[in-house]
Order: C-alpha cells, then sequence, then structure tokens
C-alpha cells in the first residue's frame, strides 16, 4: 500500500476488509477522516434524542421499551454453515517511502470485499476504499440447511458457475463425514461451457447428534482444482433431562457403572459424572452442570449459574478437560451481563435494563454476587457496584421485611449498614419477617456492624423457622431455604453456627436435579461447601489407588469408559455417598404431558387455513400459534421454548401490531422476552396474580392462558423432526406442558 503527500512525517495506516454484503445490510459507509475533521458543517445546528428519558422503564404496557437481541442467553446452535469475512489490520507503520505492505488471511469466501484503508499522521490522514472480488475461476458454493435433527433428511444443493475458466468437462466429488451422510456417493462429470451455471442437489442424511462435514472438490481443464468445506450441526430434536442415582459406599466396598447407565439416551448426548463426598444428597458436580446448561439467562438465572463459581472453580466438575479453563470466563461474563442488566437508577431488571424490574429480593441477591465477585478478584466495575448499592441504601426502608434483612447482609458486607437502622429494623420489622433465611440473613448482618449478641437471638429464630414458608417469596423453597441458611451458617451464627443447624437439615436437602430450580441449585452447591470435610480421602477406580485432598472427588468417565465398566472403591475408614448423574436427549420421543399447564401448537397458513405439515412447498410462510392456559392457577414466570423443524427458518415475531394483519388470531400475551434464533424460538412471560410487591411495581394481573405466535418460511426441502413446544414454570420444575413430536416435509418448489 502507497500512501501519497507523507512529506517526511511518521504515520500509520489500517486496512479492513469485509463482506461487501454485511455492509450494504447494515449501511455501513467506509470511514472518512478527512470528512469527518474538515467537512463543511452547519454552524451550532445539531439534533439529539433525549426521548428515551421520558419513558418510565417501570411503567406499565405502554411506554415501556422492548429489547430483543442475544442477551437472552437461551441456547442455540454452535455453528451455522455461512460465510462472511470481516478481517482488520490494526496499525501498521508507514516506511519513509509512505509505503506497507499488509497480509490479510482470507478464509474460504466467494462474494465482494470491501477493502477500506484510513492512514494517518501528526498533521495529516487520509482513506481509500476498493472492491475486491474474491471467487475461483470456477466458483463451487454450498447450499445446507442451517442445522439437522437426527434422521432428518435434507437436500444438499452444488452451485457451479463457470466465472472464467475454460469450456469442458469438470470432475466433482461430494462427501459427508460426521454427523452427516449422503444418501448415496457422489462423483460426477459435468460439461460446463464459458459462463455457464450448473445447480445439482443430493439427500443428505442426519445421524446422531454432534457436527459433520461436507466437502466439495471441482478439478477440470487448464490443472484447475478447487477443495471446499462446510461445517454442519446435527442438534437433538428434544431437550436434555437427567437421571441422578446415589449410593452409600462403606468402607472397602465397590460399586461398577456400566452401559446402562446411558443406556436411556441418545448416542453422542450422554455425559456422565460420578462424585464421592461426605455430604449425602448433594451431588456438586451435577448441580454445577444443571445450572450451566440451563438455557435461560434473566437476572435470577445468570447469578445462580455464576455464584457457586466463586468458590467451585475446577473445570473437571462440568466435565471441561484441564486445558480448557472456562470457569473465571463464564464468571467474570456473568458479571459484565449482570452490570448490562443494570438500570440508570441503579437497580436491575428481569431481563435487561428497559425491561421489567427484578423483585426486591433479586435485587440484594445479584448485588450479593457482585460483592462475592469482588472479593474473589473478579473484574466488577467499580462504578456499576457503588450506584447498585447506592439505590439498595436509599432505598432498603421502603422494601418488604424480608428483602430488607437481606439488603442489610449485602449493605454490612459492603461496609454501609448503620448499626442503629439494622438495630431498628431488627425491633420494628422483626415479627413481620416470614421464614427462617431472612432471619439468618439478619443474624449475618448483625454480626457484621458489630452486635453479636442480637444476632445470637435472630439466628435462634432462623433455626426455629427455617421451614416456615414466606408466601410472598416466589423464588423460594423449604429446600432453598434449608441449603442457605447451611451456606450463611457461619455468616450469621459464628464458628458454631453450622454445627448448630447441620443436624436439623443435613438430612432434608436430598431432591432430584431435575425438579430443582436455579435458586434450589445454587444454594445446595453453597450449602456442601459448608458442609466439607477435611482429611484425605482415599478411594480407587478400576484398582488404581488414589487420594484427594478435597471434597468432592469427581470422576468424568467418557462412553467407551462407561461400555468397558467403571469400577470405583472407598479405600477410606468412613463411608461415603457415591452420586452418579447421567444426563442426555432422550432416545425415545417423549410423549404429550399436562402438569399444571396446558400447550398447543398451530401450523397455519397467511389466510388462517391449518396448514398440511406433509406438503409443504420451499418458500411456503406459515404462522406459528402456541396457545395454552394455567391449569393449576397460582403465580407462574414461564419459559416456553419452540425448537424449529431443520427445514424451516423464523421471519417475524407477531406482536400487539403486527398481529393486526391477521385478525383470525386471538390476542397475544406481551412477554417479557421473545426471541427468534436460528434453530428455535423462546419467551418468557407471566402468568397468574403476582404475589410479591414492589414499592415501584404495584400486583398486576396477568390471566391464566397465554398466546404467542411467530411466522416461519419453509426453506430446505426434505423431511424433518417436528420438536414438540415445552412450556414450563423456570423456577417450578414440576410445572409444566410438552406436546407431541411429528415430522415436515417440505417439496421443492
Amino acid at each position: 500500500m502507497r500512501v501519497a503527500n507523507l512529506k517526511g512525517e511518521e504515520a500509520f495506516i489500517t486496512l479492513a476488509a469485509v463482506d461487501e454484503g454485511i455492509l450494504q445490510l447494515t449501511r455501513f459507509r467506509t470511514p472518512n477522516p478527512a470528512e469527518f475533521y474538515f467537512g463543511k458543517r452547519q454552524l451550532g445546528v445539531a439534533m439529539r434524542d433525549d426521548y428515551g428519558r421520558l419513558l418510565d422503564g417501570r411503567a406499565d404496557d405502554l411506554g415501556r421499551i422492548r429489547t430483543g437481541g442475544d442477551s437472552g442467553d437461551i441456547g442455540g446452535l454452535d455453528i451455522v454453515p455461512t460465510r462472511t469475512v470481516a478481517l482488520f489490520s490494526g496499525p501498521v507503520k508507514l516506511d519513509d517511502k509512505g509505503e506497507a505492505k499488509i497480509t490479510l488471511d482470507i478464509p474460504d469466501f466467494i462474494g465482494q470485499l470491501r477493502l477500506m484503508a484510513v492512514a494517518y499522521g501528526k498533521s495529516r490522514v487520509g482513506s481509500s476504499e476498493h472492491r475486491l472480488f474474491v471467487r475461483d475461476a470456477v466458483t463451487a458454493d454450498v447450499v445446507l440447511p442451517r442445522f439437522l435433527a437426527p434422521a432428518d433428511h435434507g437436500r444438499v444443493a452444488l452451485s457451479l458457475h463457470n466465472v472464467e475458466g475454460q469450456a469442458g468437462d469438470y470432475r466433482i466429488v461430494m462427501e459427508a463425514i460426521g454427523a452427516v451422510a449422503l444418501e448415496r456417493p457422489v462423483a460426477e462429470t459435468r460439461r460446463l461451457a464459458a459462463n455457464q451455471r450448473d445447480l445439482l442437489s443430493w439427500t443428505l442424511r442426519a445421524g446422531d447428534p454432534g457436527f459433520g462435514k461436507v466437502t466439495v472438490s471441482v478439478a477440470g481443464p487448464g490443472n484447475f482444482a478447487v477443495k471446499r468445506e462446510w461445517d454442519i450441526q446435527v442438534r437433538a430434536a428434544q431437550t436434555p433431562s437427567a437421571i441422578d442415582t446415589v449410593a452409600q459406599l462403606e468402607p472397602g466396598h465397590e460399586l461398577a457403572l456400566d452401559r446402562n447407565v446411558t443406556a436411556p439416551f441418545a448416542p453422542g448426548t450422554t455425559v456422565v459424572s460420578v462424585a464421592l463426598s461426605r455430604t449425602p444428597g448433594i451431588d456438586v458436580p451435577a448441580l454445577l452442570r444443571a445450572l450451566d446448561k440451563y438455557p435461560y439467562g434473566c437476572l435470577e438465572q445468570t447469578t445462580s449459574r455464576a455464584l457457586p463459581l466463586l468458590y467451585y472453580n475446577d473445570v473437571a466438575l462440568l466435565g471441561y478437560g484441564p486445558s480448557d479453563p472456562r470457569i473465571g470466563d463464564r464468571v467474570q461474563d456473568a458479571v459484565y451481563r449482570i452490570v448490562d442488566m443494570q438500570i440508570s437508577d441503579g437497580s436491575f431488571g428481569m431481563w435487561g435494563p428497559f425491561g421489567n424490574s427484578a423483585a426486591e429480593w433479586l435485587q440484594a441477591y445479584a448485588l450479593d454476587f457482585l460483592l462475592r465477585a469482588r472479593d474473589q478478584q473478579m473484574a466488577v466495575p467499580a462504578a456499576s457496584l457503588q450506584r447498585g448499592l447506592t439505590w439498595l441504601n436509599r432505598t432498603v426502608d421502603r422494601l418488604s421485611p424480608n428483602a430488607q434483612a437481606y439488603a442489610w447482609y449485602v449493605l454490612a458486607k459492603a461496609g454501609l449498614a448503620d448499626p442503629g437502622r439494622v438495630r431498628y429494623f431488627q425491633d420494628t420489622k422483626g415479627s413481620e419477617i416470614k421464614g427462617g433465611l431472612a432471619w439468618a440473613q439478619l443474624a449475618a448482618a448483625l454480626n457484621q456492624v458489630g452486635e453479636p449478641g442480637r444476632a445470637r437471638l435472630a439466628f435462634g429464630l432462623a433455626r426455629q423457622r427455617i421451614d416456615e414458608r414466606d408466601p410472598n417469596d416466589y423464588y423460594g423453597s423449604p429446600l432453598r431455604n434449608r441449603a442457605a441458611l447451611l451456606a450463611l451458617a457461619s455468616d450469621a451464627g459464628g464458628r458454631e453456627g453450622v454445627t448448630q443447624v447441620v443436624a436439623s437439615v443435613r438430612e432434608r436437602l436430598t431432591a432430584r436435579i431435575d425438579e430443582t430450580t436455579t435458586q434450589e441449585q445454587a444454594w445446595l452447591v453453597l450449602a456442601a461447601r459448608a458442609l466439607a470435610g477435611g482429611g484425605d480421602f482415599a478411594y480407587s477406580i478400576d484398582g488404581e489407588a488414589r487420594k484427594s485432598t478435597s471434597e468432592p472427588v469427581v470422576i468424568n468417565p467418557d462412553q467407551a469408559t462407561i461400555n468397558r465398566g467403571l469400577r470405583v472403591r472407598n479405600d477410606g475408614e468412613r463411608a461415603v455417598w457415591m452420586q452418579v448423574t447421567a444426563r442426555g436427549v432422550p432416545r425415545d420421543p417423549q410423549p404429550a404431558a399436562e402438569a399444571g399447564f396446558s400447550v398447543t401448537r398451530r401450523h397455519l397458513t397467511l389466510a388462517g387455513e391449518p396448514a398440511d405439515l406433509a406438503q409443504v412447498r420451499q418458500n411456503d410462510r406459515l404462522i406459528v400459534s402456541v396457545s395454552g392456559r394455567n391449569l393449576e392457577g397460582g403465580y407462574h414466570e414461564v419459559a416456553l421454548l419452540d425448537l424449529l423443524p431443520a427445514g424451516f427458518e423464523i421471519e417475524a415475531v407477531l406482536n400487539e401490531e403486527t398481529v393486526k394483519s391477521f385478525p383470525f388470531l386471538s390476542k397475544l400475551t406481551v412477554p417479557r422476552i421473545a426471541e427468534a434464533r436460528d434453530d428455535r424460538f423462546f419467551a418468557s412471560f407471566d402468568l397468574g396474580d403476582r404475589p410479591y410487591r414492589t414499592w415501584w411495581d404495584e400486583t398486576r394481573r396477568f390471566g391464566h392462558s397465554y398466546h404467542l405466535a411467530y411466522i416461519v418460511r419453509a426453506v430446505t426441502p426434505g423431511t424433518f423432526a417436528l420438536p414438540a413446544v415445552n412450556v414450563s414454570d423456570m423456577y417450578a420444575p414440576r410445572v409444566y406442558a410438552r406436546s407431541a413430536m411429528g415430522s415436515v416435509t417440505v417439496t421443492p418448489r
């Protein structure tokens, strides 16, 4: 690259190469520093939009800002078979002739790139752009479905275009490996004239869940040869489930695991963890994995997933290898995500800064996590943390008594709690506290502010009332409260705190992991940390003696190990608990089910007629209408997950305005969040009457039925699995509904 008019001064240049198609979609203009710095401007005339500040994010539906995007953390594909390019060189110093050589490694790509160069020195700036076509003399481009599900039959299309190659015979070889396979071998010869286009297609079959690769080789006259490859994912058509078993392993005794552990699950989807601990019923690795795999990401769930990882930072607990230290990154990402949910006044939104405000108790929960993360040397933005603590300190007296107890604990840890105000709260509002957890948090706050006598009194009440349920605590449960009491016992009761409560709650901490909430899972892990004993842990794996000084001991056997059998022996002098959790996608299709909710999914034409899913034509657009009722009554915070068949892509999510174009659809539910992904539709909404009241939000009535809808387009011909739609209470897994699975056939247009 050459820059003119340099005149001997030190200067630098940057070069970007970006897919022109993406730039056109986003209307991106090539950077022009000369225009920015020296361009003609109007005198003193500017327009600024401050309208957003007039909209109260805590207001009712009218005037509430709604946002979408990837912030929901609701899962999706690991890879998508699309290609784009965005490369940037960074600053490169020019030599005394104004020249520089910049090399950009362009990946496998066919299309047009825009080259954008910006040069700058102390007194001069400049820029330029150039379009560059990237292609072979004979282009070979494959069109794949975005994904497939096991046993799907889709079409893979190959587009050939002899742009600049010689006319003649071209040999085409296509292969599919991994999780996909071609219906028949492809090795064909095609005659291509100059500038001739040809479109070929073959059937692609999906195997077990995993990753596949499609490769194409084209060879022809003039020694022309090119080989290209595309990745594609085979995604399960059902959501995972877990089976956990617990057995006591006496000294000198041995237990064996075999392939029966993974038999209920589809091949390639199962993850097995074995944990040895002295704490019965709390399988730390399985709990951490359940949190890690939880597909949603509101304020509570983001906090619950990351909180235990502050204290259990061994990657083996999540089943990762030693070369994959992602726990610190996951905690840090959670910190940033929670900070991104912060509202301008310092409080937090449930799904983001412009949605519904989170419940009072969750405000303190999020700040508790941020304080703990800071203490564990995570990067917590100081301004955000201070703004949140200032908001909590300013509003603490207006919170409900249980939320106040937690808030005083958080403020005391931050050094912001006035002892007089904490004592006053205990004296005037203590009688209104419901349940033992809030009393334990108040006891911990009193200890922090130097009131051990009052703390002992509060901790005694916490032990007495631990199973007393607060009817306004939607996120709590007796299991969560008992686990949290153990986790807080040392802060609330001093050195003897854990000893005082362990006998009363230890044997009542057992629960099936797939029936526990994120709150229960997070506090159970923290309770296990409080219960962990010291001393060496002696055991044997397949006859090989081992010792560990930490608890729990985690074993992550692969499928080959399970197939040949895994023997675990207790070589210690005390009984231990062996907890085995197998998680995967069920081998057999799960039937439709109703347990507190109902769900119905309809596929309609744009005219409102029922669509025949056995005869959908390519490019047809359909409306997917999902509705149901709250059969159990009460209040529920609901997650709806509708996995797409592989041949469909979502075009639009209908809302209160766009649904008016389809008068045959009934009124839609206003969701907290609704997102369209490459392979799924997700929404979260409320049903029933909210049980908790906040100082900024009156109790709202949401009704006991729901209806959401979105539009899909049939893109890829083939026969595809139609997954079930799943609806569940995010904090009561026993309340759910599931539709039946089916199939979709898309015929070529």
